[in-house]
């Protein structure tokens, strides 16, 4: 995610091929973890995983809900959809609503931020910390050189 968000606030069209692709393959990764911690970390079971959720929310925020795992499966198809249609459908995609890119790009940041930074700990949280900095810091520079010419 963080290669082609960098790509993009660097100049770059999500739609170029290496692009497109390698948000592609970032959508499926997301689609194997969340599949593969559900098998594994939670034996196959929703009810596990519901309760996993919700205790770590409540280690985090005090609150026990577990509908965050619902969210964590939004965040995957979300993703999914938009590199398959990115992918599929280039000229299509370009053609969307500015605010179709502005919600999907918002919520699929957001939920990664929560999963990289906010919900993990150690190197963890420190490689997701770095991420963000290097994203903002290409956008940043970008629009100032945008501003300037």
């Amino acid at each position: 995610m963080v290669v082609v968000l960098v790509a993009e606030a660097a100049g770059r069209m999500k739609t170029d091929v290496l692009l497109a692709s390698t948000w592609l393959v970032g959508a499926i990764l997301s689609f194997c973890h969340s599949a593969g911690a559900l098998a594994t970390f939670h034996h196959g079971s929703q009810i596990t995983a519901f309760r996993s959720t919700a205790q770590q929310t409540q280690d985090l925020i005090g609150i026990r809900i577990g509908e965050g795992l619902f969210v964590n499966y939004a965040f995957v198809m979300v993703w999914l959809i938009d590199a398959m249609i990115c992918i599929v459908a280039p000229r299509r995609y370009h053609k969307l609503p500015q605010a179709y890119f502005y919600i999907v790009k918002c919520f699929l940041v957001f939920i990664a931020i929560n999963g990289a930074i906010v919900f993990q700990g150690g190197w963890t949280r420190w490689i997701g910390i770095l991420c963000v900095l290097i994203w903002v810091v290409v956008w940043k520079n970008r629009n100032a050189s945008a501003i300037q010419v």
